[in-house]
């Protein structure tokens, strides 16, 4: 039986009413919703993890090396300065860089010191080979490797820098890792007592064509982590050599290819060096 006009008019404002409830219902669950998530966000806001964060601009800190905080106790802090006393102290070994501590002439000794294991090419390249490169063992024109030659003198503090030569161009981290640890473990095992320093990699200038400073500050982060999980502390040399763009300082740059240093540089090297002494 057809339904009379009174009958669908009824109908009509039952179906009106429970549209509202509903649509009632859907307003007050979306502000409950909105209500809850802002809770949350505001009780995440003090503890999330913004390392990964990038500014408006793409250039957030996400992009940048961060080091581990576990390396933070292995960087060697300012002290007041050590003198010549520490500084003759230490023996140094490792790339091109090092061993023109020699030709600048600026340890005691000046062109004759016995301070510097240089190789016979002065290069040293970071690699799966380095614990088998030779390097001159001052005063007996022997050729020995360079956990021999820690055997041998025995140093009491031992300043490693590595990367410039071959590392920080082609090795990725684990690889960079392997070949620095192996080293250090090298000649641990041969000298126990001679307490090691790895040095920062030392920037280069903005005209450098081979190396860049976005890599070498991500390579001395891993230099940081060896220090710490092999007992040896860190020069963080290289703050002292960059100017405002993070490059080499133009006045410290002694060569055209953007990389070997002047005498001043050296100096400066060694002035940190002695300011930021180990005194355990």
């Amino acid at each position: 039986m057809p339904m009379t006009d009174k009958q669908m008019s009824r109908t009509t404002s039952s179906l009106i009413c429970v549209i509202a409830v509903l649509a009632a219902l859907c307003v007050l669950l979306s502000i409950i919703l909105l209500f809850v998530k802002g809770c949350n966000g505001c009780a995440d806001n003090g503890n999330r993890d913004t390392s990964t964060d990038t500014a408006a601009d793409g250039t957030g800190t996400g992009s940048l090396p961060v080091d581990n905080p576990q390396t933070a106790d292995v960087v060697l802090p300012a002290t007041a300065d050590a003198g010549n006393a520490y500084q003759d102290k230490l023996v140094f070994v490792g790339d091109s860089l090092t061993a023109h501590l020699i030709s600048r002439g600026v340890l005691t000794d000046g062109v004759n010191t016995k301070q510097v294991w240089r190789t016979q090419s002065n290069m040293m390249n970071l690699n799966s080979e380095i614990t088998n490169v030779k390097v001159n063992l001052p005063g007996t024109g022997e050729y020995v490797t360079i956990a021999e030659a820690a055997e041998r003198v025995k140093p009491a503090i031992l300043v490693i820098t590595l990367g410039t030569d071959y590392g920080v161009s082609y090795l990725n981290e684990q690889d960079f890792k392997d070949a620095y640890t192996k080293l250090v473990k090298a000649v641990q095992e041969k000298s126990p007592n001679t307490k090691i320093i790895l040095q920062s990699i030392f920037p280069v200038a903005d005209n450098c064509k081979v190396l860049a400073n976005a890599k070498i500050d991500t390579c001395n982060t891993w230099v940081k982590a060896i220090a710490a999980e092999n007992g040896c502390r860190y020069l963080d040399t290289q703050s002292v050599l960059k100017d405002s763009r993070n490059n080499l300082k133009s006045e410290y740059c002694g060569s055209d290819d953007g990389i070997h240093l002047t005498e001043s540089a050296y100096r400066t090297i060694l002035q940190y060096i002695r300011t930021h002494a180990l005194t355990e």
